[in-house]
């Protein structure tokens, strides 16, 4: 009899763990794989994927780590036709390589039209090609035009430029009453902020660089135009710092910080902060936010947005699940609890006029103005030799060694063999 209720008691602990077994089968699962973001020392992005579980029942297996083994393993893994992701890492420099090789499942299907529009539109346009979503912004990564008010208003200077013609003008008033050094500094050593600048310059001046199909559109006046622009601030109007031939954007910054230039044309988000952190910058409660961007004419108004998003890479084993997720967590309430904890910039419109978070941050009222004129670079498959060229040629220009023309022109036959 004994032996008998062993035997019993034996079969129903193996159904009992057969049954945890069958559950823990059945249960939906994704994983996810994203590098941290710098802003998040909380570590909040756990803490609401592990709310998305309770909610949801699904669970996530999330993947932090540094940006470059994320793209690694990403870019290995996706063309290996591999189906170890449900949700990844798009980095806005990927959308044009992904798209052409069928890589991502589009989100249109998804996400209704009119929730898309409540979106930044830099950043939905970012992550779409012919009108279709492929990517949703996590890490708002904007650019904004920031100036010393202080020094403004010294030399007499009612507002800050509109145009080029009065950022050269208003650069030399204040540099003339030794209230400056220069207009400003930038990032343009050789690498991948130097391409930034230049492409942003382009933008303000009406060019695009490249056309929808990727044919070069950088030979035409307005590209000639803002390169010459910009080697005229070193070589004739001198209203840039010529150090910015060896500088990296952290020393820009540091320039700006010290108050020996008026102007950054491309501060990202935390360099209002910095400025007011009396611990490493000298001009605490001078910096102020512009309403709108330098440009030529005010339709070419533009700012750089250099944002990451999530997608769903057409290998995935649940992209049902893998939805559910991305929406959860790029949602206006978890959105506005993180630029709440943390400060992370919104990437819904509302959020910029939100009470609540304009209490904390009066000056992303400014910020919300200027990022309707977000822009990403160029989508070209092949965009790192793009890159490359176009550092090495833009420093010629800017040193004098070649005219604009010429160094445009070099651009061109640099890259001619990738123009289909």
């Amino acid at each position: 009899m004994k032996t008998q209720k062993n035997v019993w008691i034996l079969l129903l602990a193996m159904v009992w763990i057969l049954s945890i077994v069958m559950v823990s089968n059945s249960q939906e699962q994704i994983a996810v794989i994203m590098p941290r973001h710098e802003m998040d020392v909380k570590g909040l992005w756990e803490q609401q994927t592990r709310e998305f579980e309770k909610e949801t029942g699904i669970k996530v297996e999330l993947i932090t780590m540094a940006w470059d083994r994320v793209a690694d393993k990403v870019l290995t893994e996706l063309a290996a036709g591999g189906t170890s992701f449900d949700v990844i890492e798009f980095d806005n420099a990927w959308v044009a390589k992904f798209n052409e090789a069928g890589w991502l499942v589009p989100l249109n299907q998804y996400m209704e039209a009119d929730v898309i529009d409540q979106m930044l539109p830099g950043l939905v346009n970012t992550f779409s090609v012919d009108g279709t979503l492929y990517g949703i912004v996590w890490n708002n990564d904007t650019r904004f035009f920031m100036y010393n008010g202080k020094k403004l208003k010294d030399a007499g200077i009612a507002e800050p430029p509109h145009t080029w013609a009065e950022f050269v003008e208003q650069s030399q008033k204040m540099i003339t009453a030794n209230l400056i050094q220069y207009g400003s500094s930038e990032a343009a050593e050789q690498s991948q902020s130097l391409a930034n600048w230049h492409t942003f310059i382009s933008y303000s001046f009406g060019s695009d660089l490249f056309n929808n199909e990727g044919k070069p559109t950088f030979l035409e006046q307005p590209a000639i135009d803002a390169l010459t622009f910009m080697a005229d601030c070193f070589l004739n109007t001198k209203v840039i710092d010529p150090a910015s031939l060896t500088m990296n954007q952290e020393m820009t910054a540091n320039v700006f910080y010290n108050g020996s230039t008026a102007f950054f044309p491309q501060a990202w988000p935390g360099v209002y902060n910095a400025s007011n952190d009396p611990s490493i910058s000298q001009i605490v409660g001078e910096i102020e936010i512009a309403e709108y961007i330098p440009a030529v004419k005010p339709e070419y108004q533009a700012t750089l947005n250099l944002p990451e998003a999530l997608a769903i890479p057409a290998t995935s084993k649940n992209p049902e699940a893998a939805w559910k997720y991305i929406e959860y967590m790029t949602s206006p309430e978890r959105d506005k609890v993180r630029s709440l904890e943390i400060g992370t910039l919104p990437i819904w419109k509302a959020h910029f006029e939100d009470p609540e978070l304009l209490a904390l941050y009066p000056y992303w009222k400014n910020f919300g103005k200027q990022a309707e004129f977000a822009r990403a670079l160029p989508q070209l498959t092949w965009y790192d030799e793009w890159s490359y060229a176009e550092q090495i040629e833009v420093q010629n220009a800017l040193m004098g060694t070649k005219t604009p023309q010429e160094a445009l022109q070099s651009m061109y036959d640099a890259i001619e063999k990738n123009i289909q």
